[in-house]
Formats: structure tokens, sequence, C-alpha cells
């Protein structure tokens, strides 16, 4: 957290900063400050009202600038998630064949006797790397995602690298352009007079960014969205751009070759601040005049330059770019194609009194707190290098890893039987009656379901834990507000009671949270770490800027870093054109498979999938609020009206997505706001939810992007017809 942040606003005076800890809970009607756990960029503060031990109403935090007093569709109902009848109340081990259903309670004591018994002889037979482990996302408390990881160190585990169904090939396109640097700082959009949500829905997956967006078109700015198909932001945009899925970068390339042929770049600021950009200019670029970008993309030449002219335009343009577009097989360089534009502009150098952008690219704004995670992660405990595989292939690690073979699991918040692609493979692993898989979780999940223990997990509500944002620049610890519902424990809780189990005594599985957090903190100033335990919202300021690139060179780099997949077929610099499309592109094309160009039907499968956020239930971790499913209603399927005529669907029939490795059952949606050749699902649901088959990833693949071991959900082909 380089410097010491502003003044954060101070809580009202009949808020408590600090709740009480579990063992003596808040006075009746009690008002406390905690957080939304949830992986959200918006991360927001919320007032917790407490009756008897009960949570009975969330509000937002009116103190905290960025989330502003008001709480998603998804978060208001927490009180009915926090006390759900589906809680998990105490630990339960199976009872009958795995999937079955049938459990018998057993006691803590018990459940975690089970677990260093089972793993003791895991170890002695086939060795610690037969262990693999992981917690991800369920909760984004920063001691409940890290600190596990030093029990994997410590015990030589094998481990997933988590975060590849969800970001990683976006921030490593990201580092590779800027380095690992977050110099926008999303308030910034209030005062911008071109806004772009470019892969970005913010209404229904960032919707605290949406006041200032409004704020700025109060003041004459334009919204302007680029997405496949019509989406909520798109729907109260000034400018929906349709354009085709994974056809992104061509589009950005075809941007910058009109700035270029126009002179509308900013050549003095390439020129101070950029390295590579001439020959990228040089080499690349002329393959992407607007004419052929209108073949790729599917957007008129005209609107390409157009959208060039109004950027270059701009004043103090905005770029909200969302991660969703590294999830193609050249995510990667897609993500690339779009966040050297404000470079291309100069956007960058239009800086405001702090010395920080006012205008530029934001993709997320996690790079600007600078933690000492290793604090917590201790991999100076690791003895030696062990097996580590890609969440995205987690399916083959449990179904193909020899040498040894995993035979437990381990899984913290996390349900990878629904997000993991794959699915399919995923659950065929679970079911393994050789596999000792142990999950920790507040609900019987998919997941769960399939595993031989499962242990009751708090929600944040019930635990303590430290919070940064990764779609603002605010920091906030939280105490308990109320006591665990029956048996849950925390994470850090789980982690202690292992390590003692195994005669680990380090000082990182004897450290309370605050403890933890002071870690975390380590280096910075004794009066910022008071104000953080103090449970308010802790500003960081942005990094990075002219001047302050963390690239190996200094400069915002054009140059396509060595780790990307390279593709001969593609003129020279070729990983800098591979945003045109996905694998096998040739002769222009910009498709899956080999010649193939972007959008166009090939036997048998000729429709691309789309999996989007939902609104009301973006993930499985509110399946369980009774309400929201109600409100969700049944899965859906958007088609346009020109795929549904071409198979006989009507608007709201049951029908079956299906490839090669599934079919999911749900209703369809014919609409004009989707693109032929599209099929969208919004929404990430249980099995349970959808007609038949599922979940959803039975459908994608395991294959990886270019860089960061990314999943590549957008480069999944179907087909759809009518549910028999």
């Amino acid at each position: 957290m380089p410097g010491v942040p502003g003044a954060s606003p101070s809580a009202p005076a009949s808020v408590a900063t600090s709740a009480a800890t579990a063992g003596s809970p808040p006075a009746a009607g009690a008002v406390v400050r905690t957080v939304c756990p949830h992986d959200c960029p918006d991360q927001c503060s919320i007032l917790a009202t407490v009756h008897d031990g009960r949570l009975v109403k969330v509000a937002g935090d009116p103190a905290h600038p960025f989330t502003g007093g008001f709480l998603c569709a998804k978060v208001n109902r927490y009180p009915e998630r926090v006390h759900s009848p589906e809680r998990i109340p105490t630990p339960l081990r199976r009872a009958g064949p795995k999937g079955s259903g049938r459990w018998e309670p057993v006691s803590w004591p018990q459940a975690l006797d089970d677990i260093a018994e089972r793993w003791q002889a895991v170890r002695a037979r086939w060795g610690p790397e037969a262990i693999l482990a992981y917690a991800y996302s369920g909760n984004m408390g920063l001691v409940s995602r890290n600190l596990p990881r030093a029990l994997f160190h410590a015990l030589g585990t094998s481990q997933v690298h988590v975060g590849t169904v969800c970001d990683t090939t976006a921030e490593a396109a990201w580092e590779a352009t800027h380095g690992p640097v977050s110099p926008l700082d999303p308030e910034r959009a209030a005062g911008a007079d071109l806004i772009v949500a470019w892969g970005a829905d913010p209404l229904t997956s960032n919707v605290h960014l949406w006041p200032f967006i409004e704020r700025a078109r109060s003041r004459g700015a334009r919204l302007v969205v680029i997405a496949p198909y019509r989406n909520r932001t798109a729907q109260r945009a000034d400018w929906w751009i349709p354009v085709r899925v994974a056809t992104d970068g061509a589009l950005a390339l075809g941007v910058a070759n009109v700035l270029f042929r126009e002179g509308r770049a900013d050549v003095a600021f390439l020129e101070r601040e950029a390295e590579g950009w001439r020959r990228w200019a040089e080499d690349v670029l002329p393959h992407y005049p607007p004419e052929r970008v209108a073949q790729l993309t599917g957007v008129p030449a005209p609107d390409v330059q157009r959208f060039a002219r109004l950027l270059a335009g701009a004043r103090a343009p905005f770029i909200r770019i969302g991660a969703a577009l590294g999830r193609t097989l050249y995510g990667g360089a897609a993500v690339r194609a779009v966040a050297v534009l404000p470079a291309v502009l100069g956007a960058w150098a239009r800086t405001g009194s702090d010395g920080h952008p006012v205008a530029g690219a934001y993709l997320e704004s996690s790079y600007a707190f600078a933690l000492d995670y290793e604090a917590l992660r201790r991999p100076d405990l690791l003895r030696r290098p062990v097996r580590r595989v890609s969440h995205t292939q987690l399916g083959r690690a449990l179904t193909e890893w020899d040498d040894p073979p995993v035979k437990a699991l381990l899984i913290m918040a996390n349900n990878p039987a629904v997000t993991c692609p794959d699915a399919g493979r995923v659950r065929r692993g679970l079911e393994r009656e050789d596999l000792f898989v142990v999950v920790h979780d507040s609900f019987m999940t998919d997941t769960a379901a399939l595993a031989d223990l499962v242990l009751p997990a708090t929600t944040s509500m019930e635990s303590e834990d430290v919070y940064r944002s990764y779609g603002h620049l605010y920091i906030q610890y939280a105490r308990p507000v109320i006591p665990p519902v029956g048996e849950s424990r925390s994470n850090a809780w789980v982690v202690r009671q292992l390590a003692a189990r195994f005669g680990l005594d380090d000082e990182v599985f004897r450290r309370d949270v605050a403890g933890h957090v002071r870690a975390l903190l380590a280096g910075q100033p004794e009066e910022l770490v008071e104000r953080v335990l103090s449970g308010q919202p802790v500003k960081v300021p942005p990094t990075g800027g002219p001047g302050r690139w963390r690239t190996a060179s200094g400069r915002i780099s054009f140059v396509p870093p060595p780790n990307f997949t390279a593709d001969t077929d593609q003129p020279r610099n070729g990983t800098a054109t591979r945003p045109a499309g996905d694998a096998g592109a040739r002769a222009g094309g910009a498709g899956d498979r080999p010649g193939r160009v972007a959008g166009a039907a090939e036997a048998p499968y000729p429709l691309r999938l789309l999996t989007a956020p939902g609104a009301v239930m973006s993930h499985t971790g509110f399946e369980a609020v009774a309400t929201l499913r109600r409100r969700a209603g049944a899965p859906v399927c958007l088609l346009h009206p020109e795929d549904a005529r071409a198979r006989g669907i009507a608007d709201g029939q049951p029908v079956m997505i299906f490839n090669e490795r599934g079919h999911v059952g749900l209703r369809a949606r014919v609409t004009g706001d989707t693109q032929p050749g599209l099929v969208v699902v919004e929404g990430t649901r249980a099995t349970r939810a959808y007609l038949s088959g599922g979940p959803l990833n039975v459908l994608t693949s395991d294959r990886m992007a270019d860089v960061g071991e990314g999943a590549t959900y957008q480069s999944t082909w179907v087909d759809v017809r009518p549910l028999p």
C-alpha cells in the first residue's frame, strides 16, 4: 500500500465500526459495519442489524465513498442466506455411495481426526503429492483465501493454480503490457467524457460503478458498450456495438489502424512511454483496415471509423475492460490489443492534481494494494517443488494424474463440479470411490454432494477477516457480526486444527486473525494499520502511470511476451495479431478451427455459446436463497429469431443445448438482443436448476488460453434443439 491513503469517512455515531467477537455478540438491535465477501469487484461495506444473535437486516453503508449506501439484489437478501434452512449444521460423513445423499453427523474432533488419519495413510503409501488441496473465492477474505496455502506448503501437497477459471489470462495480458499496476481510480469515471464498457456489464456485475457513470453522463459523457449481445448495460447505453465473440482484439486493432492512418495517435507519448509500438504499427496494423475488421467482427467499417474518432476526440476517455475478454483461446492477446489503446491515444498523460491519470483503461484495482501475501501463504515451508494443476484442468488431475495419482482432495470455498470447465470430467473424478474428498462449505453444493466429509463453513457474518477490492481502492476489516450458525467454523479455524494434528507449530498457525492482518500490512505505518483494524474502509492510492510502469523496461510494452502462444500462420510479430480470433486462423480467418471465419456455421455445432453473469443468480453461492431462486426463475438461453426459426423453436419452449461433451436442458428466450450464430446463457446454476443434464460447464472444454492458463469458456461450440 504505497504511501498513507487519504482520510476515510467516519462511521455514523450509531454504527459500531468493530463488531463484538463471536463469544460476545452485539446487543439487540445493534448496527454493525461489515463487508460483503463475495467474488465481485464492488466489495460493499455493509451495515448489519443484529437482534438476539440473528442477522435481521443488511443495508449499504452510506459512509463508503464507492459502494455508497446500496446493495445489489443478491446481498440484499443476506439474512435469508445466513439463516437458510439449507445451511449445513454439523460435520457430515458419507453413509452410502457417493452422491446418494446419505449422511451421518459426526463431531468436529471425529471429522478432523478422520482427515488426519486418511491423509497420513495417503502420505505413507503414495507421498504427500497424492493430496491435492485448494481454497478459492467463495470467500474473498484475505485470510480465508491465503492461510490454507501455508498448510498445503507445510505438508508438501499438490496444489491448484486458482483463478485460471476467472481472470488470470486478462491479468497476465495486462501485466505484460503495463506491469502489475492499477493507474486509474475507478471513481475517475465520474469525470470522464466518454465511457467504454468493453466486454464488461457494470449494471450486472459491477453495479456500484454505475452511479459514477451516470454522474458523468449527466455532464454530457457518452456510454459505449462493446459486447456480443445486448446486456443490461448495453440496453441503457448511448451506443451498443455488437461484436462477434473472440474478435474484440481485431476491433481494437482496427481502431488503432484508423488512429494512426488519420494522424490521431499520440506519437510523442508513445516515444516517451512505450516500447515496440513502431514495429507494431508498421507490421501489424496494416493487416486490420476497417473493411477487413468488419468481415472479422461483424462491426461495419463506418462504425469502426466512427468509434476510433469518438475515442480520439474524447478529453478523458475511461475504458472499462472486462476480464471476460480473456476467456477465449487467444484471449490474452485480445486484452492486450484493447489495453494499449490508451497509450495510442496518449490518454495516460492526462493527470489530475495528485499526479495520477484521470483517463485511460481500468481492468482491476488489486495491484494497488501492496500486501505481503507470502506472510500468510508461507512458501518457505515447502521443502521441495510440488505438482501444480491449473484450476482450468482440475478434471484431468483427478482422472489422469499418475505417479502418484490423486488420492485425497480438500476443497474450501469453491464448487468445481459446477464452475470448472469440462465439468463432466470433474464430476467423474469426484465420483471415484478411491478418492477421499473433503469439502468445507456452508451449503450442500454439487461438489459437497460428492464428498466423503462435508465440513460446515461460516459465512462472513460469523467470521473475522480483511477484504481488499479488485474494483475500487478500499481495504476493510470485519469482525464477526453474529455467533457461528450451528457448528460452522472458518477456514482459519480449520487450518489451525489440522496443523495441530500434524504437529505444525510455526507462528503462522498460531496467530489470530488480527495478527494475520498485521502481517499482511507489514511495513505500513502503524497509524494506517490501526485504521484498517478499526473496521473503517481505508483507501489506497493508484499505482503506475507515466514514468511509473512496472514492466521489465519500465515502459508500456507493445512487444508480445515470449510466454504467449505463437502462431506461424499470422503476419510477423504474430502474437500481437492473435486477437483477431481463436486458434487456427488462416488466410484472414478468425475462428476456432483452421480456415473458419468467426461466426461462420460449421456442422455439427454451428452456434457459439456465450456464458455471462446473471443479475439475480450470478453463481451458486446464492442458490440456497429461495427468494432469489424464485426471482431468477428457470434458466433460459437467448436465441436469435433466425436460429430459433431454423430449429422450430418457439419463445419459452424447453430446449436442449448440446455438443459432444453433454447437454443442458433449459427454456428458450427468442430475442433480437443477441446475434445470429450465438446462444447466450446468463448465470451459473446448480445442476438441480436445469430441466435435464447440466451443469452448464459440462459443455465447455478445458483448453487453456494463450497465457495465464486461463479457461476458454467462450470458445465453446454447441447446437440447440427442442427438448424431447
